[in-house]
């Protein structure tokens, strides 16, 4: 009996590892799109970032539109929900006109955008 009771165990804690290895991990997360623009032109090679308090960032970059749309990690598109600070910085391999972000958007942003957990649109100026 107590050679059952101990294999009962084992596939009791094996059953539970398995279902905790199936469930969600990491935060809940929200899809970001956009675009940015400078001076009312599509900003392209810029990099955007929604960075959430004590989290990951998630990061896109702008096309020759200024589309972007967010990754929060390789192979994972979103943001993780709640209030993001939002930074625009030129990606310094990309940027064949030097252009000047104002720090405004980047190193002293106030930028803010709350993300729900359904798909969220943001146009930057």
């Amino acid at each position: 009996m107590s050679n059952k009771l101990s294999i009962r165990s084992l596939l009791i804690a094996v059953a539970l590892l398995l279902l905790a290895g199936c469930s969600k991990s990491g935060p809940d997360l929200g899809t970001v799109h956009g675009r940015v623009t400078l001076d009312g032109a599509p900003l392209n090679h810029a990099i955007v970032t929604f960075q959430p308090p004590g989290k990951s960032p998630g990061i896109g970059n702008t096309d020759q539109n200024g589309d972007y749309v967010v990754m929060y990690k390789r192979g994972v598109m979103g943001v993780p929900v709640g209030e993001n600070i939002v930074t625009i910085f030129m990606d310094a391999k990309e940027n064949p006109r030097n252009l000047v972000i104002p720090p405004r958007y980047n190193t002293e942003s106030t930028l803010k955008r709350e993300v729900a957990p359904a798909t969220m649109s943001s146009t930057s100026t």
